[in-house]
């Protein structure tokens, strides 16, 4: 991993380099986000960086607290589940696809390994530079739960309706909005 703003060797040459206003835009784009002030926003971009990751390294491993959020500018990440021995490719998910979101709120681990499977470039924030932006504006967590939320909701009843049997054979074991 590395912390430069050096081009990973996937990204072609015609390719311009991010900035600010493309950080502050991504965030703007983020469900996370939605309703957060856009004076708040344009600190959080500016605190967000840029890492690069080579074929192979992990962004984050399972069971590892998660401190920061991840969004892929550039390149292909896998996303791995372990199981006693084995592990269990999940999904692979390229530009845009953003993680970790969670982590900025709680004390939690993660509960995959993502790794990069093609150099990688990601814009982060950690947990850090998020709660100590909360801590100067409090009134962007009410919003961001009820984002969080609503993803939740809606995450949910996708699931459910497209694995209905399952969760019938289940004996009603499903349902993290019943929480």
């Amino acid at each position: 991993m590395s912390l430069s703003t050096e081009q990973p060797e996937g990204r072609s040459a015609g390719t311009k380099a991010c900035g600010f206003n493309d950080y502050l835009e991504v965030l703007r784009e983020q469900p996370l986000f939605n309703g957060v002030p856009l004076d708040v926003i344009k600190v959080l971009a500016y605190l967000s960086t840029v890492e690069t990751f080579a074929p192979g390294d992990p962004l984050c491993e399972q069971g590892e607290a998660m401190d920061r959020c991840w969004y892929v500018l550039c390149g292909e990440v896998d996303v791995v589940r372990a199981t006693g021995d084995c592990q269990a490719p999940m999904l692979r998910r390229g530009q845009a696809y953003f993680f970790g979101g969670l982590g900025l709120l709680a004390a939690t681990k993660a509960v995959y390994t993502v790794r990069a499977a093609t150099p990688v470039e990601c814009l982060t924030l950690t947990k850090e530079k998020f709660l100590k932006t909360a801590e100067r504006f409090p009134a962007i967590l009410p919003k961001i739960l009820n984002n969080v939320v609503e993803h939740i909701f809606r995450w949910e009843e996708a699931f459910l309706s497209a694995h209905a049997e399952e969760c019938a054979s289940r004996g009603g074991e499903m349902g993290l909005s019943l929480f």
